[in-house]
């Protein structure tokens, strides 16, 4: 699942090539037209002659805000990839894969078109973003901005919530756009085993876990755009330290990595330095 460096990652480079453009088609997929939470016909009519103002991201969701000419008529396209959804930038030569959902032409010959091997993602087109797609008014604070959140006001955040820790970093609730893959990263940056419950920390590890997030964050987005193969519709986590990686040796201390749950949404952590 695209989690907030691969959208974060994923807006910093389609940005440039898609916002103050115009949008001049729209087409779905009819064998895929059920994942669109809105009729077919608005997207394939609507969308053309709009302009994308900007392109964002709350937690788990890209959001492409679009307006008509002359302004006004805000109306945004907004994305939750879940756990198959991916991007695709190409010139309109380039063959479209069977996973396509939906292709936008922009000015320029370029489509930008949304792919999804599991079917999963959620698709709407709305004006009022909290009142149209369920969850976005019970959304956190972004979990990259923890930082300027400040340590105090991390704790009492923190403290209003009783899970274990994996399932906490997961609450979108409490922070958002942070799911299975980096709540592993971050546990293991701070030293902590998962299933330890919130009401467990001390201060210490309180700390621990508000300078983890940050740094993690803040270098899987680094790790992403360093890559000279980087794609779109690719998501590569080769950079990470115990997540899918169990039965490894944790590059910290040598231990074996442990693994609980399916491959599909495993919990992977390090029994020898997560505490």
């Amino acid at each position: 699942m695209p989690e907030l460096p691969e959208l974060e990652a994923l807006r910093i480079r389609l940005a440039p090539r898609l916002e103050g453009r115009l949008i001049t088609a729209a087409t779905v997929n009819p064998k895929k037209a059920h994942m669109l939470r809105y009729p077919v016909e608005h997207f394939a009519n609507e969308l053309p002659a709009r302009r994308i103002v900007s392109l964002s991201r709350r937690g788990k969701h890209l959001v492409f805000a679009t307006e008509l000419g002359g302004g006004g008529s805000d109306r945004w396209l907004v994305i939750n990839p879940m756990l198959g959804g991916r991007f695709q930038m190409a010139d309109g030569e380039v063959p479209v894969p069977a996973t396509e959902v939906f292709t936008i032409r922009i000015e320029g010959r370029q489509e930008l078109r949304y792919l999804d091997f599991r079917d999963m993602g959620r698709i709407y087109w709305a004006t009022d973003l909290a009142r149209e797609i369920p969850g976005w008014a019970e959304l956190g604070p972004e979990a990259d901005s923890v930082p300027a959140m400040g340590i105090d006001v991390f704790r009492k955040r923190l403290r209003r919530f009783r899970d274990e820790l994996k399932d906490l970093l997961r609450n979108q609730e409490f922070l958002a756009g942070i799911g299975n893959a980096y709540s592993d990263e971050i546990l293991f940056e701070a030293r902590l085993l998962p299933l330890r419950r919130r009401a467990s920390l001390n201060p210490a590890e309180e700390e621990a876990l508000f300078s983890a997030i940050p740094v993690v964050l803040k270098r899987a987005v680094e790790a992403i755009l360093a890559n000279p193969n980087y794609e779109e519709s690719k998501q590569d986590r080769s950079f990470m330290a115990v997540h899918m990686k169990g039965g490894k040796t944790c590059p910290r201390c040598g231990h074996r990595i442990s693994q609980l749950g399916s491959n599909r949404e495993p919990l992977n952590f390090c029994r020898g330095c997560q505490l």
